[in-house]
């Protein structure tokens, strides 16, 4: 990782927008979410600032959905290729009962068990998140099923993000394909949490053309922010194609600690 040292962005210390808190908007859990890199997320975007942020691979929007709550951000792009996410997505946008729904559920396993024969809805998926071993909708259910249901959260949540809905903009498709015609618009910003390639395919239903996905940012005009795993192939891209980039320490899905990068231009910094 030394190569790699030599152009850190500094360790983030959060402030509040004026006028609006950062709060973190977690309502679906999701294999590789990143709750633990808002802060970084939101460092990066106050300095460099844009209009629209497209998340290209939406997941649970965690870093998209809270950096719009703070008004960091004036308006969220979310592409999500996945249709059982992308309808989860939507109905936790769109759907006015979803939060009352989700507030008044008994999370038993026969309840869970009865909702998943009779339903392929938003509000299934969202439960299936939020009962799934490692938040993985093929990865069965956790023993102690209401583990992480955290009711009052993920209500509040949602009709916090509710409220936003109309600076929102969901799209169901192949996210690289989506936000290459904005390279040019330098008040896009993009936020990229790809699948990573050596565990993606374990954890996600569609893979990414990584050298794609780097060629695309490397050409991009806006601020950008791209997190990836340590792998080879990411350090030759980050080399090929210019770009810094930061190891930074966080948490897995087994509570074990594990080192990702945060990657940038390095024109975006000047």
């Amino acid at each position: 990782m030394n190569r790699l040292k030599s152009s850190l962005l500094p360790e983030p210390r959060l402030r509040n927008t004026p006028g609006a808190a950062l709060v973190l908007i977690s309502i679906a859990q999701f294999a590789g979410r990143k709750w633990w890199f808002l802060p970084y997320a939101a460092e990066y975007f106050r300095k460099h600032p844009c209009k629209t942020l497209f998340e290209p691979f939406g997941g649970s929007g965690i870093v998209g959905m809270s950096l719009l709550y703070a008004g960091i951000i004036e308006r969220l792009v979310l592409v999500e290729r996945d249709e059982r996410v992308s309808c989860m997505l939507d109905g936790i946008l769109n759907d006015p009962a979803i939060a009352d729904r989700y507030a008044s559920f008994e999370c038993t396993h026969e309840n869970v068990q009865r909702l998943f024969r009779t339903e392929h809805s938003a509000f299934r998926y969202l439960v299936q998140s939020r009962v799934s071993n490692r938040a993985k909708f093929d990865g069965g259910l956790r023993t102690t099923i209401d583990e992480r249901w955290c009711r009052k959260m993920v209500a509040d949540n949602i009709r916090r993000i509710q409220t936003k809905r109309d600076r929102i903009t969901l799209i169901h498709g192949d996210g690289l394909k989506v936000i290459e015609p904005h390279t040019d618009d330098p008040s896009a910003g993009c936020f990229a949490d790809p699948p990573y390639p050596e565990k993606g395919s374990m954890l996600y239903r569609y893979a990414v053309n990584h050298p794609e996905l780097f060629s695309l940012l490397a050409r991009w005009r806006g601020p950008s922010l791209l997190t990836e795993d340590t792998s080879v192939l990411v350090r030759r891209l980050v080399r090929c194609y210019g770009f810094s980039a930061k190891p930074v320490l966080m948490n897995t899905s087994d509570n074990e600690k594990k080192h990702e990068l945060m990657i940038w231009h390095k024109r975006k910094l000047t």
